[in-house]
């Protein structure tokens, strides 16, 4: 069984070492807990409460209307069991509930399951940001999920 909660000061370490396991450079230790007590960053993880582990964790930062989503990052031996997709519609809710329309995320250009993911969740492709991403360099794939009365 896997739990979903708002990060906080008991969940951010096992945040931080997914984002070094996942992420060539992900969010530091420091900067997640930064984000903590920011009004306007909202970040949840997943725990399997077998073992209290955190399994995957994402998070967006608010500006408006607007929620641009930062990493979204799920434990290797964890994929594949839906974990992303409950983060991101958890994202959408909380975003809504304050307010947001449209979301915006990028994502490695070659990382072809998460596209897959983020086109399923109605999130549209709209450009390549090259050599945006650093080791290894490679362009960004850039999505925007608007909201359509806009």
């Amino acid at each position: 069984m896997f739990i979903t909660e708002k990060m906080n000061e008991t969940n951010v370490e096992g945040i931080a070492e997914l984002e070094k396991e996942n992420f060539s450079d992900g969010w530091s230790l420091n900067s997640l807990k930064e984000e903590i007590n920011n009004p306007n960053a909202s970040y949840f993880v997943i725990r399997d409460d077998e073992n209290g582990k955190v399994v995957a964790a994402a998070g967006m930062i608010t500006s408006i209307d607007t929620a641009d989503i930062m990493n979204v990052s799920v434990k290797e031996e964890y994929r594949r069991k839906g974990l992303a997709s409950k983060l991101l519609a958890t994202l959408l809710e909380e975003g809504r509930k304050k307010g947001v329309k449209d979301f915006t995320l990028e994502v490695r250009e070659n990382n072809h399951a998460a596209r897959k993911l983020y086109e399923k969740k109605g999130f549209v492709f709209e450009g390549i940001r090259p050599k945006f991403y650093s080791n290894p360099t490679e362009g960004a794939a850039i999505y925007w999920l608007r909201d359509k009365e806009v």
